[in-house]
């Protein structure tokens, strides 16, 4: 349900609300092993790593972690403060009140234009509405996982070395070099960290000629897929971040200036988003494979247990392997009838359409393990497979 200026205005008065200079976050940033920042056009979260967690938990003083779900507010000027949960602060980052403190903003005045930002803030995290779209920055990420999870499937590469997420992180400032920052560091996923070993695989699925040795990424990308090289978005994206990157990677930079880094580098975002989905569908146009369904086939897979080593010959999963060639005709599930003095067990009956039948269900060490003295451990516990073959009718008489 939309809301009115009036009820965003109220909702922004609550007292659980508090407005501080986006430099707060400068000394987290400056300080990555210990907090991770997560952020995206309207929404971010300040947290402790886990590393320095445990650190903090081993000396006793895990009282010093943070964790602080913020916003963005525009103000009269153009800048943008950052809007805190202050639950967050006062309940679980105790010790870090007075550095926010220290940036405070006390009677701010904001922009008089609609704010979209700060009002897509508030209806998720004040009024509870996760209807809000999420921003441009996770979209990008989600559509580069989409493309490894295909490239993954094709050729055994993901065309991406690092997938982008919501730590990468927006201008921390509103001016041209924190803007310029900010695509060094969108360049290293976007541009450099394209596979060219991928590329060659995909050429060579293809049957195409692509030299990716002496040829520079992009380019070789584009030899692979011409499509890219007139499509609207994916050229256009390459370059702005490329020159971006540039500006802020050679040479002595020139005096910064204000600028609208924060919007600015959304819309850059969106540009992006736009090229890599470019870049999907030539994928998918050239191999004739839906991206969204590859990508959920390989996290299936990367869900499937790790076998590290076989079984001896007289384990009773090696009658599993009496399944190989068979056709199945239907399948059983459920629970299997209670043994007593014996741990609970699902179970699984497999029919195939030559008569045989496999059933499976677990054996486990745990009746050993409760007769000892000492408290087990999640570890001193063993779970086998119990197969029970069951072979087809035999055909004809013995002579």
């Amino acid at each position: 349900m939309a809301e009115s200026e009036h009820d965003v205005e109220d909702l922004a008065k609550l007292s659980l609300l508090g407005y501080f200079d986006q430099q707060v976050l400068a000394s987290y940033r400056s300080e990555p092993h210990k907090y991770v920042i997560v952020s995206d056009n309207f929404e971010g979260t300040l947290n402790t790593t886990s590393d320095y967690y445990s650190e903090l938990e081993a000396v006793g003083k895990t009282h010093e972690s943070v964790s602080v779900g913020f916003g963005y507010r525009t103000l009269r000027d153009g800048n943008l403060a950052v809007v805190a949960w202050l639950p967050d602060l006062f309940e679980k980052s105790k010790a870090h009140i007075k550095k926010w403190a220290a940036f405070h903003l006390k009677d701010p005045e904001w922009t008089t234009e609609r704010d979209e930002r700060f009002r897509n803030w508030l209806r998720r995290y004040v009024e509870g509405c996760w209807e809000v779209d999420n921003g441009p920055l996770f979209y990008l990420g989600e559509t580069i996982k989409t493309i490894n999870g295909l490239t993954s499937e094709l050729v055994g590469i993901p065309l991406y070395k690092h997938e982008v997420d919501q730590t990468l992180g927006y201008p921390a400032a509103e001016n041209t070099h924190r803007y310029q920052d900010a695509h060094r560091v969108l360049y290293g996923y976007f541009v450099d960290g394209i596979d060219k070993a991928c590329i060659s695989a995909l050429a060579s699925s293809l049957g195409k000629n692509v030299n990716v040795s002496s040829a520079k990424t992009v380019e070789a990308l584009t030899n692979l897929l011409p499509g890219l090289e007139t499509g609207p978005s994916f050229g256009a994206a390459v370059k702005l971040v490329s020159e971006q990157r540039r500006l802020a990677s050679h040479g002595a930079r020139s005096q910064a200036k204000k600028f609208g880094a924060f919007s600015k580098f959304t819309e850059d975002l969106l540009l992006c988003l736009k090229a890599v989905k470019e870049l999907l569908v030539m994928i998918e146009s050239e191999f004739g494979v839906n991206g969204e369904e590859a990508q959920k086939r390989h996290e299936a897979k990367e869900r499937l247990p790790v076998i590290t080593h076989p079984p001896r010959a007289n384990y009773s999963i090696v009658e599993a392997l009496r399944m190989k060639g068979k056709t199945v005709e239907r399948v059983e599930v459920g629970f299997r009838e209670d043994i007593e003095g014996v741990h609970g067990s699902e179970a699984l009956i497999v029919h195939f359409t030559d008569g045989s039948i496999m059933g499976l269900s677990t054996g486990s060490n745990a009746a050993n393990i409760t007769n000892r003295e000492s408290s087990p451990r999640p570890e001193d516990f063993h779970v086998d497979f119990r197969v029970d073959w069951v072979p087809e009718l035999p055909k004809g008489l013995h002579k």
